[in-house]
């Protein structure tokens, strides 16, 4: 599902009234999303979304309740969109291997999982007790679907569980410290990564198509 879809389903759940105005209750929300990824949470403010849609202040009430219905909707479209990258990638896989390479695809395709979101909601996380649960929680529930993954292709407990926290945490901690690679180099250490969160190996034709079809889909982005 593409990001407008997405937010605009989000938009549409907290609807108070048939949209009549020529601006939407996700065009607030999209411009919101904007500013909370660029500027962090203290900037989405009811004043400076009505400036930046160049419409009043009562216009915002129309569509919303106050501020926290807007917030409400933020975290919602975040969990719909990054808890879901990762719980499609390895729930529909066949083999360890195609969650695996599933999950490294998602990490690196900001369209499926967004770590500038991730990582702005972990910034908001740090001035409010109540994002920090629900953070918290989102973290556990991925996690929980990884050790989940691992359980299904023979892992035991809790070997299936540390394997899951250090792939989880190591790709959060990858955006955290802002790394930067090209594609040709990440994709030159997928046998490398693949063995150090499995204990096994991928084949050769595995690695080899895995590649091709990451370049062929997103080309080289290399770090600039």
């Amino acid at each position: 599902m593409s990001d407008t879809k997405l937010l605009r389903d989000v938009a549409e759940r907290g609807t108070l009234t048939p949209e009549r105005n020529q601006l939407q209750r996700f065009d607030w929300l999209q411009t919101a999303l904007e500013i909370f990824i660029a500027e962090g949470i203290e900037a989405v403010r009811v004043t400076r979304l009505a400036d930046d849609l160049k419409v009043t202040r009562g216009s915002f009430y129309w569509h919303f309740k106050n501020r926290e219905d807007l917030l409400h909707s933020l975290v919602s479209f975040w969990k719909d969109k990054n808890t879901a990258a990762i719980t499609g990638a390895i729930g529909r896989a066949m083999s360890l291997a195609e969650g695996i390479l599933g999950f490294f695809e998602i990490c690196l395709d900001d369209t499926q999982f967004d770590p500038r979101l991730d990582l702005a909601l972990r910034e908001w996380a740090r001035r409010s007790a109540s994002i920090r649960k629900l953070v918290d929680g989102e973290d556990a529930a991925r996690i929980e679907a990884l050790g989940q993954f691992y359980q299904r292709f023979d892992f035991p407990m809790p070997q299936a569980l540390i394997r899951a926290r250090v792939l989880y945490y190591s790709q959060i901690g990858f955006y955290a410290l802002g790394t930067r690679e090209s594609l040709d180099t990440r994709l030159g250490y997928t046998e490398a990564y693949f063995e150090a969160f499995t204990g096994q190996q991928l084949t050769p034709l595995e690695a080899s198509r895995f590649r091709r079809y990451i370049i062929d889909k997103y080309g080289d982005q290399s770090s600039e």
